[in-house]
C-alpha cells in the first residue's frame, strides 16, 4: 500500500497545530520562536517547532499554498532520484533545516532581546521554493499573481526582500526569508551537484 505523501503530513500537521494555537494561548508561546529563551534558556527545539504555528489564518494559508505547490514536486524528485527512504529524508531535510537556517539572523540580532518572537514556516517555504527554482530555471512561476520565469523569480525573490528589509516597517521577518532561500541553493547545490551549471547554462539560452 502506498505511504502518504510527506508534503501532505506537514501540511496537515502544520494546520492542525497553528489552528490549535490560535486558540491556545500556552500552546503559540511553548513553540513560537524566542532567541532569547534559545540562548539562555537552551531551549532549543524553538528552532524548529515555530514552524508550526502561524500569526493568522492569512499567513498560515499563505505559507501552506506556496509549500503544497512546490514541496509535492520537490519530494517527487526526491523520491524518483534516491528512493522513498533517502529521499524523504533529503525533502525534510530541505525543508526543516531551511526552517531552523531562516532563525539564525534574528539568533544574532535578539539572543538577549526577551520580547522579540516571531512564527511561521516562511524560512521552510522559501527554501523548498528557491530549490524548485534553481532545479527549473524555465517554468514559469508566479509572484503576486505575475507570471515570469523561475530564474527571474530568483532575483525578483531576493531584490524584494532586500528592499522589503530596509525600506518597510513591517512584522515580517523578511532577514528569515532570505537566509532560509540561501540555504535552499546550498543544499540543493550540494544534493545535485550539476544543478548549479545547469541553470546558469538554461539561463544563458534565454539570451
Amino acid at each position: 500500500m502506498a505511504s502518504t505523501p510527506l508534503t501532505f503530513i506537514i501540511l496537515a500537521a502544520t494546520i492542525i497545530v497553528s489552528w490549535r494555537a490560535f486558540e491556545q494561548s500556552g500552546l503559540f508561546e511553548k513553540l513560537l520562536h524566542s532567541p532569547y529563551r534559545v540562548k539562555h534558556q537552551k531551549q532549543y527545539y524553538r528552532l524548529f517547532s515555530h514552524m508550526l504555528v502561524h500569526a493568522d489564518g492569512i499567513h498560515l494559508a499563505l505559507n501552506m499554498f506556496v509549500f503544497y505547490s512546490f514541496g509535492r514536486v520537490m519530494e517527487s524528485i526526491f523520491t524518483m532520484n534516491w528512493g522513498s527512504t533517502k529521499g524523504g529524508a533529503m525533502f525534510i531535510g530541505l525543508y526543516v533545516l531551511g526552517g531552523a537556517a531562516a532563525t539564525l539572523p534574528s539568533m544574532r540580532k535578539h539572543g538577549d532581546n526577551y520580547g522579540y518572537n516571531s512564527v511561521g514556516a516562511s524560512g521552510a517555504v522559501s527554501a523548498l521554493l528557491m530549490a524548485y527554482m534553481v532545479l527549473f530555471p524555465l517554468n514559469e512561476i508566479a509572484f503576486f499573481f505575475i507570471p515570469m520565469p523561475a530564474f527571474i523569480g530568483v532575483f525578483v525573490f531576493f531584490l524584494l526582500e532586500h528592499f522589503m528589509k530596509r525600506n518597510v516597517q513591517s512584522n515580517i521577518a523578511h532577514d528569515a526569508h532570505i537566509w532560509g532561500a540561501l540555504f535552499g541553493i546550498v543544499f540543493i547545490s550540494l544534493a545535485v551537484p550539476n544543478s548549479i551549471p545547469r541553470f546558469i547554462n538554461q539561463v544563458l539560452s534565454v539570451f
